[in-house]
């Protein structure tokens, strides 16, 4: 009877558990008592497997975490790695370009063995042409995750680097694993295409197109390679096919016709081949009727008067969007007169394209009251951009012979809208027209906002170089040392491979006097790789004469050419002659080869007053 009782008050005996689960419920209770009252009837066997059972749960959880902890730290590892990587792409996509690869490198540097992480680094060095790169790509292969795409890449990241045998031989190894496919051939032309023995790929392009004869687009890449290889016979075939897809009227055909125009010479007859199916071409444009004009009045200057009229006539109801193309030809060609016989100038201050082209061709014809008067029209303003509107006014002062202080002002606003849109090109333009015009402070300014913007847009390497370029020559011009240093200095980190930069920077450096035995050591070696080089033995003189080491300064001073070099290096040279007791050829150089009203650095200056003051 006691065994059968309820022990339990609390519990209602009249919600009983599902049927199924009363047996896992009894063994629990078992194991582990609910009540006290359970607990004293617990037998010691029933104790004894409960701690057993405990003890066993517990080693299990301790063997499993030893075992499995990192697996499991490296799975979350790649998991974050693998939301970085998306995160990644999808920057690119938008153009966020260096935000990109700053979270690639971080997914990266979150998982080291991520795979995704790895590959996204590859090809992103591979894009920016560094040797890192071939540490990811060594990295996939030793995990052995390389794919097709990524031994691809891998050529493609060799040319970058510029080891075009390397990448021969990785192509040629590949194309022997691989079977020919698009995306391969394409890779071929780039890699062997340029080359003057180019003899592997038309092997490789002409099995290809042969066992491909739907494949049109390798048909085309078969006939530039034809083209390209020099030899007159595979030239004649390539040109043969290049006209049988010209002849089709779909989109390749006019791709081939896009190519052919490229093609630097052509005979007379394919001239005229060309011009008439770039005219009658059912997909094409107003674009390629203009290319065509262009091939015709190259083909027959005399009667370009003649071409031109019978266009303007076809183009007279044409709309803004299709008259654009012709417009800017026009502009090309000097036809001026007939672009205000075209175009309306209601019609024209519509469209932005046309009224930039309207205004340059008012200004050609040196309308300059008409200009002025567009220039100064509100509704001009509103079709615009605000950055090319301060350009032709800040143009417009200059070509009306405005007070110097007014072609500031406006040049001044010019670059300060373009500052704002952050519009690189512009700035630039501004610089330069600055730099043309004798305002060198400010296209100093144009020329650091550019670089700026530049960066912003991860825009062309050559962009940013141009613009160190040209910002490196306003210092100059501006007699400004610091600001010279500072941008030398820039254009050294960002290039430090650049001989030109790297001679400047270590010039004006010892100029100023900063860095002198570190500069003397790279002066030196920048020396030996070409001894005979007229600046780089004056900047080691100039180097040598800081530490007041005269003797080899002089030494140094021998067999330099003076007429590469600036007015002020030779004002330098002539100093450092004068401390080693050359007085009367230092005060030669000062008498035929400075002015005395030259442009010089605040050093240089002196260099050149220390000679002419000496007795």
């Amino acid at each position: 009877m006691l065994w059968n009782q309820n022990i339990d008050p609390t519990k209602d005996l009249s919600q009983k558990p599902f049927i199924l689960w009363r047996p896992f419920i009894a063994a629990w209770e078992w194991l582990v008592p609910p009540t006290v009252a359970h607990r004293d009837r617990q037998s010691p066997l029933a104790r004894w497997i409960a701690a057993f059972v405990i003890v066993s749960i517990c080693t299990t959880l301790l063997i499993l975490g030893v075992v499995y902890a990192r697996p499991m730290k490296t799975a979350y590892k790649n998991m974050r790695a693998a939301s970085k990587v998306k995160e990644a792409r999808q920057m690119a996509e938008n153009g966020q370009v260096v935000n990109a690869v700053m979270k690639a490198q971080e997914a990266y540097t979150i998982a080291p063995e991520s795979e995704q992480a790895i590959r996204l680094n590859f090809e992103y060095f591979t894009l920016m042409k560094r040797d890192t790169a071939e540490y990811f790509h060594q990295k996939l292969k030793d995990m052995g995750a390389l794919t097709p795409a990524d031994d691809q890449l891998y050529v493609r990241c060799l040319m970058n680097l510029g080891k075009v045998k390397e990448a021969s031989l990785a192509l040629e190894k590949l194309m022997r694993a691989e079977q020919p496919s698009e995306s391969l051939m394409k890779l071929a032309e780039e890699v062997w295409g340029q080359r003057e023995q180019n003899k592997p790929l038309l092997k490789i392009l002409r099995v290809y197109t042969e066992s491909h004869p739907d494949d049109k687009e390798g048909a085309l890449r078969f006939a530039k390679v034809q083209l390209a290889s020099g030899n007159p016979s595979e030239a004649g075939l390539g040109m043969e096919t290049l006209w049988k897809l010209a002849a089709q009227d779909d989109a390749l055909g006019l791709q081939t016709l896009e190519y052919m125009n490229s093609l630097p010479s052509l005979t007379p007859d394919d001239t005229e081949r060309l011009i008439q199916r770039l005219k009658t071409h059912p997909k094409g444009d107003d674009r390629h009727y203009v290319t065509a004009l262009k091939r015709e009045v190259q083909l027959f200057p005399g009667r370009k008067k003649e071409i031109v009229l019978s266009a303007a006539a076809k183009y007279r109801d044409k709309k803004r969007d299709q008259l654009l193309p012709f417009i800017r030809w026009l502009v090309e060609e000097g036809e001026y007169r007939q672009i205000l016989a075209l175009l309306p100038e209601d019609e024209a201050k519509a469209h932005q394209g046309l009224l930039e082209n309207y205004l340059n061709a008012l200004t050609m014809l040196q309308r300059f009251s008409d200009l002025e008067r567009l220039v100064n029209d509100p509704k001009v303003a509103e079709i615009i951009d605000a950055t090319t509107l301060a350009m032709y006014r800040a143009h417009l002062a200059f070509i009306l012979n405005k007070p110097s202080e007014e072609l500031r002002s406006k040049l001044i606003t010019a670059k300060d809208a373009a500052q704002v849109n952050g519009r690189y090109p512009s700035l630039l333009q501004i610089a330069k027209y600055g730099e043309d015009r004798g305002h060198f402070d400010i296209a100093e300014d144009a020329y650091r906002q550019a670089i700026k913007a530049a960066k912003r847009a991860s825009a062309s390497p050559r962009i940013e170089r141009d613009a160190y370029t040209g910002l490196i020559k306003s210092c100059l011009a501006n007699q400004s040392t610091e600001s010279l240093i500072q941008a030398a200095q820039e254009a050294t980190a960002r290039w430090p491979d650049d001989p030109t930069f790297n001679e400047t920077f270590l010039y004006v450096s010892l100029l100023a006097g900063r860095n002198v035995e570190l500069s003397l050591r790279n002066a030196a070696g920048l020396l030996k790789t070409q001894p005979t080089d007229n600046l780089r033995k004056l900047t080691v003189a100039l180097a040598h004469w800081r530490m007041q080491d005269i003797q080899l300064a002089v030494q140094n001073l021998q067999y330099i050419d003076l007429n590469p070099l600036t007015e002020g290096q030779r004002a330098v040279f002539a100093a450092i002659a004068e401390s080693g007791g050359f007085h009367d050829a230092a005060k030669g150089v000062l008498k035929t080869s400075i002015s005395p009203k030259a442009h010089m650095l605040p050093e240089e200056r002196r260099c050149y007053e220390r000679v002419a003051q000496a007795k």
